[in-house]
């Protein structure tokens, strides 16, 4: 009888704990969604570096534009560490993710100029911590979800949606929040990214895709 009780006790702390751990993860995936719309899960894919060693969060740089794509191979995103808490992800839950196509006419970064980044100073058109597209002036704030806040752009950036292993300091990307934008973008670059990807643009991305800071991808990088 007593080594029932001990088993049934065991069990009902285990099922507490995971409750508990999943609880964590839904919260942070409440904070990141906003209002912005429904979540769509795609391929897991650690993020690394050029020799292909998981990014570690902490030697992640605050307010710096970090450029990696998914959730297909020419679709490109914005990370960025606002070093303060937001309710994103990594230790101080400041870490947040976008999709870096512009929902006005869908301007992004590509390897000669990027029109849309993270603006971590104010400028004449906006104010400190925004990401900005030159292009037309749409502007996102990336604490609430990369909600628009200026300009012309109808729909906020689409959430990245990322995991956090505490124990290797490492992100993952797993999926999207809100309304994505990647049908129309093939169709108006479908010309451009075949030179650019070849026949890979359509391409979901892989278990692994590199990050890096979006000036070392990008030849140029606007300002406004």
């Amino acid at each position: 009888m007593t080594c029932d009780i001990e088993r049934r006790a065991f069990v009902s702390a285990c099922s507490a704990s995971l409750v508990a751990m999943a609880s964590q993860f839904a919260v942070v995936s409440t904070i990141q969604a906003r209002d912005s719309g429904a979540s769509k899960r795609y391929m897991t894919s650690i993020l690394t570096d050029e020799y292909s060693r998981p990014i570690r969060v902490a030697a992640l740089k605050p307010r710096i534009n970090y450029l990696f794509h998914y959730p297909y191979v020419a679709t490109p995103c914005l990370l960025i560490d606002l070093g303060r808490d937001i309710g994103g992800v990594g230790p101080r839950r400041s870490i947040v993710a976008f999709s870096a196509i512009c929902t006005h006419k869908l301007a992004y970064p590509a390897r000669e100029v990027s029109f849309i980044r993270f603006q971590p100073d104010a400028s004449s058109r906006s104010e400190a911590e925004r990401i900005h597209c030159c292009a037309d002036h749409s502007v996102y704030d990336p604490a609430l979800g990369a909600k628009v806040v200026a300009g012309p752009a109808p729909e906020p950036l689409t959430t990245i949606s990322l995991d956090y292993d505490h124990r290797t300091d490492a992100l993952r990307a797993v999926g999207t929040v809100g309304v994505e934008q990647f049908a129309a973008f093939f169709a108006k670059y479908e010309f451009k990214l075949a030179l650019e990807f070849g026949g890979a643009a359509q391409r979901p991305a892989s278990g692994s895709v590199r990050l890096q800071e979006l000036t070392q991808f990008c030849r140029n990088v606007a300002q406004c």
